[in-house]
C-alpha cells in the first residue's frame, strides 16, 4: 500500500505531465471516479477526463498534507495549485480538498477515488460578475441568525481569502 500511495503522490505532483501508462500503474481497469462535477467508471474514461482537464490548464500541482490509511481505505488531504487562462487573469490559484480512496490490496491499485472540494471557490467565485454574487450569498449565509453551526466564518477568524 505504501508504494501505491507514493506512486499516486508522484503522479499528482505535476498533473500536467500525467501519462496514460502512469495512471495504469495506479488505477484499476474498472476504477470508479467521482468529483463534484463528474462520475465515471473505467480507466479509459478517467484517462480521457484527465487529458481533457490538463488541456485547459496552464499548470496544476498537488501538495499532500495528510494521509490516513486503514485496511485498504485512504483519506488524503491536499492543496491544489493551478493556473487557468480564464480564471484570475491566468495567475496562480489554490484550492484545498480531500480524496477518499478504496484500494485493492491484491492488485495494488485504486478501485474507487472520490474528490471533495468547494467547486464555487474553484470556479464560480473566480468569474467576475458571478463571483461577487456567490461571495455575497456566502457572506449572507454566515451573518446574523443564518449561521447555526457554531463555527465562525473565515472573516470572523481572520483567515485571508
Amino acid at each position: 500500500m505504501e508504494a501505491l500511495l507514493q506512486r499516486l503522490q508522484q503522479l499528482y505532483s505535476d498533473f500536467m505531465t500525467i501519462e496514460p501508462q502512469s495512471m495504469a500503474a495506479i488505477y484499476a481497469e474498472d476504477v470508479l471516479f467521482r468529483d463534484p462535477v463528474h462520475e465515471m467508471r473505467g480507466l479509459p474514461a478517467l484517462q480521457a477526463y484527465f487529458e481533457g482537464i490538463s488541456t485547459n490548464l496552464i499548470s496544476c500541482e498537488f501538495n499532500f498534507e495528510e494521509i490516513i490509511e486503514k485496511g485498504g481505505r485512504v483519506a488524503l488531504w491536499w492543496e491544489m495549485h493551478y493556473r487557468h487562462p480564464r480564471l484570475n487573469g491566468g495567475r496562480s490559484l489554490s484550492l484545498r480538498g480531500n480524496s477518499r480512496l478504496h484500494l485493492d490490496l491484491l492488485s495494488d491499485r485504486v478501485i474507487f477515488h472520490e474528490d471533495y472540494y468547494d467547486l464555487g471557490a474553484m470556479v464560480y467565485e473566480r468569474i467576475p460578475l458571478l463571483g461577487s454574487t456567490v461571495r455575497f450569498v456566502k457572506s449572507g449565509l454566515m451573518r446574523g441568525g443564518h449561521n447555526t453551526s457554531g463555527y465562525k466564518n473565515r472573516n470572523e477568524v481572520g483567515v485571508k481569502q
